[in-house]
């Protein structure tokens, strides 16, 4: 880019005033209508330095691009800033599940929960109501040194000859500390009115079934219900206030999962 200053001509141009502008390109003679005046350039660009103007619509667009309205604004902010709780809120449970899973398989690999052992110690038929009902007492021992067992309230059943002769549930949330025996008490109402009848000097052999649902604990960390399915088979002399047991098996299956 290059310039030369124009004489000063008193408003008028002449040939040779034309031949002193010097330019690698063409000679620009000023428009007739525009006198020259002092201080005046005369300035070339090249042909493929000349940069056109965008279109205003392109302007518009850019510019609403950069300055979006207020709604829009606002509304983006509320998206990012959902999206950033919702996100928060998602790691800290993954955190909180995982924590738990890895402190529950930690507590079964190394304690091996098992399951109570029961023990009937005292049988008595009662006639007192219609229909009769049964007082049993029960012995349970946790077997685990260094877990505690919580009892959720579940379902009892009592057969005899393979009957259902009556039905109860067990004591609402009994706990049980580490390797401890614990003796309770549970009724049974019959689901008759009348009592089973005793065959001769036959012993009468009853069935008592306990679908239970227990937690194992360890420093204040509860699992989840696990099922504890207790079958205790046992026989007594008679059905009198004499009534002794007379043998028993109780086998117990728990389920950890």
């Amino acid at each position: 880019m290059e310039g030369q200053r124009a004489p000063q001509n008193n408003g008028t141009t002449t040939p040779d005033d034309i031949d002193r502008v010097v330019s690698p390109h063409l000679p620009l003679v000023p428009p007739p209508s525009r006198a020259c005046h002092d201080n005046m350039y005369i300035v070339q660009f090249p042909k493929d330095q000349v940069y056109r103007i965008p279109p205003s619509e392109n302007a518009l667009i850019v510019e609403r691009y950069r300055n979006p309205p207020p709604n829009e604004k606002k509304n983006q902010r509320v998206c990012c800033c959902s999206s950033r709780l919702l996100l928060t809120i998602a790691i800290i449970l993954v955190t909180i599940i995982a924590i738990v899973g890895i402190t529950l398989a930690t507590l079964f690999i190394i304690y091996n929960p098992t399951g109570p052992i029961f023990t009937i110690t005292n049988f008595a038929a009662k006639n007192v109501t219609k229909p009769p009902h049964y007082e049993i007492s029960l012995r349970v021992k946790n077997p685990n040194t260094r877990l505690g067992i919580i009892y959720e309230s579940s379902e009892i059943s009592m057969l005899f000859d393979e009957n259902e002769v009556a039905k109860g549930t067990f004591p609402k949330l009994l706990e049980q500390g580490k390797d401890s025996s614990t003796q309770f008490k549970v009724n049974v109402t019959g689901t008759s009115r009348t009592l089973p009848k005793k065959k001769g000097n036959t012993p009468m052999a009853f069935e008592l079934d306990m679908n239970l649902g227990v937690r194992v604990a360890a420093s204040g960390i509860e699992t989840w219900i696990m099922k504890s399915n207790v079958v205790c088979k046992f026989k007594v002399n008679n059905l009198g206030s004499d009534s002794r047991i007379l043998s028993q098996v109780c086998d117990t299956h728990f389920k950890q999962y």
